[in-house]
């Protein structure tokens, strides 16, 4: 088994989280105002205090998953709480793929079917994940190296249109807006549910990783607000995709208009997190079965990903009542931290069996 640094951990993490923020995050929780900016810092503060358990369980067991704490306990046990991460991230795929489809579909190709469109994101997807975890998280840094080139861009062609009367003193305008958002925000850290199935991946210290991410992830939520907030204004409270509209407005003689990066940027962040999610789900199965060939089950999967993205898909109505479900965060209270202190739990009830004996 190949196993991954914590910096290629925290790369893969950070394309994943944006993708989800210039995506999946429902348009109507990026207005204009200084709400978002105390929402995304308290999102983080909770969403530290949600890896805690999880943490705890990669110090206590030596860097091993919930997962492999889990099934170690009990076979049914752990067949139980594979099912939950499983299904829990099922959801997070099938939202992560819905919103690339309709990314693509808002901005790029408008008449594209949807069937088609989302055939090609799962394929992809599940090639991705028949390569492995070294390759995906690879894959995720030239992802970050083409968002830094964005950023660059942009900052060089569109320094004239930052008007700084836009941002003003003041904490929290709107009581209801601001806990929507701060909910939306903590709804959208499914890389929690990737990293309670991966640790037993990762080289060294896992704790790390989130050590390193939460920082550098506030940091560039904070830093992307300001520049919707400084070039928009109060116009970035109309539109559903802010990143985009300033790429598109960018004019520079190489490129003439940037969104096309932006787009590319953003599928390909998609796809690498619908990949590490269908990754994931096969390493269940091999924990759970005890079968180091995933590939037959990584290929079903991805097939069942495909239907449940066409039923749900399908209708945007639907799908926005799923969206909905998933702002609530239920997905990630479930897999994020009920698995871990259960297993956590489970692991020590072990352990003072054995003393007593």
């Amino acid at each position: 088994m190949s196993r991954i640094s914590n910096r290629q951990l925290v790369i893969t993490f950070l394309a994943c989280r944006l993708s989800a923020e210039m995506m999946t995050m429902p348009a109507e929780t990026v207005l204009y105002g200084p709400d978002r900016f105390t929402a995304i810092l308290l999102a983080k503060i909770v969403a530290a205090l949600l890896y805690i358990p999880l943490i705890l369980v990669t110090l206590r067991f030596k860097g091993d998953s919930p997962i492999t704490c889990a099934f170690r306990r009990n076979k049914i046990f752990g067949a139980a709480v594979g099912v939950i991460l499983a299904v829990t991230l099922t959801a997070t795929a099938v939202q992560t793929v819905i919103s690339i489809q309709h990314y693509i579909t808002d901005t790029l190709l408008n008449n594209i079917l949807t069937i088609s469109g989302i055939a090609v994101l799962v394929a992809v997807s599940v090639y991705g994940a028949l390569k492995g975890l070294s390759a995906v998280t690879r894959s995720s840094v030239f992802a970050a190296a083409v968002f830094g080139l964005l950023i660059f861009l942009i900052g060089v062609t569109m320094w004239d249109k930052v008007n700084p009367d836009f941002i003003y003193p003041a904490f929290i305008e709107d009581g209801r807006y601001f806990a929507k958002c701060t909910l939306s925000e903590i709804s959208m850290n499914s890389e929690i549910l990737i990293f309670a199935v991966i640790t037993d991946e990762i080289r060294s210290k896992p704790h790390k990783t989130v050590l390193y991410y939460l920082p550098l992830l506030l940091v560039i939520l904070e830093f992307l607000n300001l520049i919707y907030n400084l070039i928009l204004g109060p116009y970035m409270s109309k539109i559903e995709y802010p990143l985009y509209i300033i790429a598109s407005l960018s004019d520079i003689v190489i490129f003439r208009r940037l969104d096309g990066i932006d787009a590319i940027v953003w599928l390909m962040c998609g796809i690498i997190k619908t990949a590490l999610i269908i990754y994931c789900v096969g390493r269940i199965y091999s924990v759970c079965s005890k079968r180091p060939d995933t590939k037959k089950a990584v290929v079903v999967y991805g097939a069942f990903i495909f239907m449940l993205c066409i039923v749900l898909g399908s209708d945007r109505t639907v799908y926005e009542h799923f969206r909905s479900v998933m702002s609530g965060g239920i997905h990630i209270l479930l897999g994020g931290v009920a698995v871990p202190l259960t297993a956590l739990v489970a692991g020590r009830k072990k352990q003072s069996e054995g003393e007593k004996k």
